[in-house]
């Protein structure tokens, strides 16, 4: 058991390493945990509200060059998506000083973008990111299962802004925080026809179970609303 707790300890703070572009020095040193930052360069750690996996890209404002990107999440609507127990922390990569843009990828078509990002030399540099996350659970109706297709919109409803599928493993769905959102499950064979609201919050998760004719929203977590 004790050499199972080493091994666990050890893991999590064992960063990935990829060599895009300038490259991410995310090897652990000697202490256990990062690496020191290469020379000629500077650390940006993307803060995330408990969030260790994210898509992201970093680009350079004086050139309009992308300098380095990370895509280790499947998107959540993709049926080979589900929630791992653990995840190593990748949101951490040494480039040159410079001015910078941060991108992240989300479950939407929206992403958080952070402009004017200073980096400096031999220096840590956090940005937070607001991002928050929700999952969605369907049950009732023998006929529909537990898969089904939901539409995520704006509040007022004019656009739809992303589409899922409820599932037996656990699904969150990243989306920018301090918003509200709504979820919509629609199937037209039995007359289904149901809206939620979904209130997305810095660092929380919000639990959505929608059965035929209630709702259930339980929120973890979070800061409020921006």
């Amino acid at each position: 058991m004790e050499q199972r707790r080493a091994l666990y300890r050890m893991v999590a703070f064992l960063p990935v390493c990829l060599l895009f572009a300038f490259g991410c020095a995310t090897t652990t040193g000697g202490g256990g945990g990062p690496a020191p930052i290469p020379e000629g360069m500077g650390r940006l750690i993307l803060e995330a509200g408990g969030i260790n996996e994210l898509n992201f890209y970093v680009i350079d404002q004086d050139t309009d060059e992308e300098v380095y990107s990370d895509t280790p999440r499947l998107s959540a609507s993709s049926p080979a998506y589900f929630e791992r127990g653990s995840q190593e922390f990748r949101l951490m990569c040494d480039i040159p000083p410079g001015l910078y843009t941060v991108v992240v990828n989300t479950d939407i078509d929206d992403n958080v973008e952070v402009r004017d990002v200073q980096i400096g030399l031999g220096e840590d540099r956090y940005i937070p990111v607001r991002v928050g996350r929700f999952s969605v659970r369907f049950s009732g109706g023998e006929n529909l299962g537990r898969q089904v297709p939901f539409l995520i919109m704006d509040y007022n409803m004019r656009t739809v802004l992303g589409k899922g599928m409820t599932s037996n493993e656990l699904r969150y769905f990243v989306v920018p925080a301090g918003r509200s959102y709504k979820v919509r499950i629609e199937n037209s064979p039995t007359g289904l026809d149901e809206i939620r609201p979904v209130e997305v919050t810095f660092g929380g998760i919000t639990h959505i179970t929608i059965e035929s004719g209630t709702q259930q929203m339980e929120e973890e977590g979070g800061t409020g609303t921006e």
